[in-house]
């Protein structure tokens, strides 16, 4: 007989007829896989439980959606501060070759899959979509490590979406510094096949919770017929989620707009031209669109035009904070009737410092108190990222949903005096204040650590294993510099004889 757990004694946020709304004192109780109900101990229909979490002092969730995450060991936090210098990241051309041997064996792409699941539940994500670097997998190869996070996400019990990236371009970097883009419309296709291959070998793993999405990595690396393949390969899939990072450099919004054929159209208007917009797509980013002030395009009807066609925007705050860039502004996406969502894309895979840098840069952007709204941006983390998977049994606490369950401490000596738990969670707490995450009815995370897992022995792998990988960054540097010159450290390091 299957057994129920009851979740009470705290603030939980269940789902009622206009949203979102905090049952202080609440309780939910699970019973398999699925949510059995949702209000208060006291009620004569809420059924007995087997089991019991102790909820008080604790905000009690929805299992949060991390859409669009980093799920490897992130590169990214070299360039914090502007440190990286020019080269730490330029491929040789020998890098695209698909016989030279991956950074990682494949035993090390089990660590950083290990790692990056563990981080990735220990900060309260039930469930998460994958993006992994181009730096540790060729052009159309198969990406090791996607199979190595297929295998980490369903021993360690995670809900996955994972998928193969592809585009029709790879860059390296010439002896003399010289930086290349090369064009291959047939390594693009095997890519997408694998990505094809990847979907049907996930499907029915791990009772369902992991799927597989389309991802075409970047639009501007990837030609109209590519992009519209694509949209052809979702549709016969059964309408599998796609998703591409769109307008997410000035850079790349230039070069579209040298194009004689793009002078009198934006980059939303030429997706839509195309026919690549809709319920079933996310555009990772979506910064630089018409409107933004570093464009000098004239607003428009870019935002319109994602509304009507119900495409859907993640938007990840803090590596574009890191840069000094800021979108403007979510609330004015969010105002425009756009499904918004979050992800990290770099580490850590922190969704609550995502909702709070968030808030916070779209306060000052807008020059508003009033916009940024955490309401806004727990929206973004559970209900939106579930909208655009097209799941509407995940991101809400309610009778029939699947029991993803996030439960965080709210002590007030960390995140002060509760007034409004809500705002308290975003605004003062952080990851290392998870407590509980529960996927499919299991505990996968049990006072802040993952179930069965030996943290101390992961992270003293993974460590060892970053060593590795910034080595390999630095032995692609060109001018032969010292890990120390392309990667300046934020303070002088002395070491002692022993090291």
């Amino acid at each position: 007989m299957t057994k129920r757990t009851a979740i009470k004694g705290g603030w939980v946020v269940g789902w009622g007829k206009k949203g979102h709304e905090m049952l202080e004192g609440g309780c939910v109780v699970t019973e398999g896989d699925r949510i059995v109900f949702v209000g208060f101990p006291d009620d004569p229909e809420c059924p007995k439980a087997d089991n019991t979490i102790d909820a008080r002092g604790k905000i009690v969730l929805p299992g949060l959606i991390n859409i669009h995450c980093v799920a490897n060991i992130d590169m990214q936090v070299l360039g914090i501060d502007g440190q990286a210098s020019g080269g730490g990241y330029n491929r040789p051309a020998s890098t695209i070759d698909p016989s030279t041997p991956h950074i990682f064996t494949d035993e090390e792409f089990r660590t950083s899959a290990d790692f990056s699941v563990a981080t990735i539940l220990k900060s309260g994500a039930a469930s998460f979509g994958s993006v992994v670097t181009g730096a540790t997998k060729k052009w159309e190869d198969e990406a090791p490590e996607m199979h190595a996070l297929a295998e980490a996400c369903e021993k360690l019990g995670a809900r996955a979406w994972l998928a193969h990236t592809y585009q029709e371009t790879s860059d390296y970097t010439e002896p003399d510094g010289t930086h290349r883009i090369v064009w291959d419309r047939k390594k693009a296709d095997q890519g997408l096949q694998h990505a094809i291959e990847f979907i049907k070998y996930l499907k029915g793993r791990a009772d369902g919770r992991i799927n597989g999405f389309l991802f075409p990595k970047r639009t501007e690396r990837c030609s109209d017929d590519l992009l519209k393949e694509t949209l052809r390969q979702s549709k016969g899939l059964g309408g599998v989620h796609v998703r591409t990072h769109f307008a997410h450099s000035l850079q790349e919004q230039r070069n579209f707009k040298a194009k004689p054929e793009n002078s009198n159209r934006t980059m939303v208007e030429w997706l839509r031209d195309i026919g690549f917009l809709g319920p079933q797509i996310c555009l990772t980013h979506s910064i630089f669109i018409a409107g933004h002030s570093a464009t000098g395009e004239e607003a428009g009807e870019d935002l319109e035009i994602l509304a009507h066609s119900k495409t859907n925007v993640c938007h990840c705050p803090v590596v574009y904070a890191r840069s000094g860039v800021f979108m403007e502004s979510f609330s004015r996406y969010v105002a425009a009737g756009i499904n918004m969502s979050l992800g990290t894309d770099t580490f850590p895979t922190d969704l609550l410092e995502e909702m709070r840098v968030g808030s916070l840069v779209c306060k000052v952007v807008d020059r508003k108190r009033e916009s940024g709204l955490v309401k806004e941006f727990f929206d973004a983390v559970t209900v939106n990222p579930a909208k655009a998977l097209r799941r509407e049994d995940i991101g809400r606490l309610a009778v029939g949903c699947k029991a993803d369950v996030s439960i965080f401490n709210l002590p007030v000596m960390d995140a002060g005096p509760v007034d409004d738990p809500m705002r308290n969670l975003v605004h003062h707490a952080n990851r290392l204040n998870c407590d509980t995450v529960m996927v499919d009815g299991k505990v996968v995370v049990k006072d802040g650590h993952v179930a069965g897992l030996d943290e101390e022995e992961l992270a003293h792998k993974t460590q060892k294993l970053w060593g590795k990988y910034k080595s390999a960054l630095v032995g692609w540097d060109y001018k032969k510099r010292r890990a120390e010159e392309v990667f300046p450290p934020t303070l002088p390091v002395r070491r002692g004889q022993g090291r």
